[in-house]
């Protein structure tokens, strides 16, 4: 039987995991934040079915979808240096080159899942709606916030919650390009002081109570918008 000795969370591998843990949670924040803002403007756009976008759309939801998390994280590391100009790349690096590239790869990945949630959630609202709005003058950005928005954000939250859940998971694959996360420090505790199972059961927990914070957040979220909907009713 395997004896744990937990006396090296105490010291510098305590600070490593906490440290580990605050990346862990920006890197989430920043690619779930990105990861709407791209999910919700290609979701609304395919489900507008605006001709000449509709082909630009429709391989941008399938490359980001069905291309592992893994590989776009590779891939726009290693890429980055022949696609951006010299100038980009040195203002990235002050800020962390493989932090930004983590973090674009995670918000272009969940991107494809949000798009693809968004427009399904679209598909349960009567068109109608969006029609009967066009008529009365109202634009296109003015219909979906203050007409489609609200609604849609009763159906597809279950999903997002998922969503985001999943992507806090998928942060540990930074690590393959260097990025500190918790994942990164549990191995480097592992590698130098052969304590990993501690250090990964330390992991685990942070994972378990980090998901199950977000799923209950969207559990209350979900009730409030009902609730609202009760009371407009």
């Amino acid at each position: 039987m395997i004896k744990l000795d937990w006396s090296i969370l105490l010291g510098d591998g305590g600070e490593r995991l906490i440290e580990g843990a605050k990346v862990t949670l920006q890197l989430a924040a920043t690619s779930l934040v990105l990861a709407l803002v791209l999910g919700f403007l290609f979701g609304v756009v395919r489900w507008l079915q605006i001709r000449p976008l509709e082909p630009i759309c429709w391989l941008y939801v399938e490359f980001s979808r069905n291309a592992p998390p893994l590989v776009q994280i590779l891939f726009w590391y290693f890429s980055a240096t022949v696609v951006l100009p010299g100038w980009a790349i040195v203002i990235l690096r002050d800020y962390g080159f493989q932090f930004v590239a983590a973090s674009f790869a995670l918000g272009v990945y969940h991107s494809g899942f949000v798009a693809e949630i968004v427009r399904g959630g679209l598909n349960a609202i009567p068109r109608g709606q969006y029609e009967a709005a066009q008529a009365i003058g109202f634009t296109i950005p003015q219909t979906v916030g203050s007409i489609l928005m609200p609604q849609l954000l009763r159906v597809i939250m279950p999903m997002l919650t998922s969503e985001a859940v999943s992507l806090v998971k998928n942060t540990s694959l930074a690590l393959a390009i260097g990025v500190t996360e918790i994942t990164y420090q549990a191995r480097y505790i592992d590698v130098y002081t052969f304590r990993g199972v501690e250090a990964l059961l330390v992991v685990t927990a942070f994972y378990l109570v980090t998901c199950l914070a977000i799923a209950g957040c969207g559990s209350l979220l979900q009730r409030f918008l009902q609730r609202n909907r009760r009371i407009a009713a």
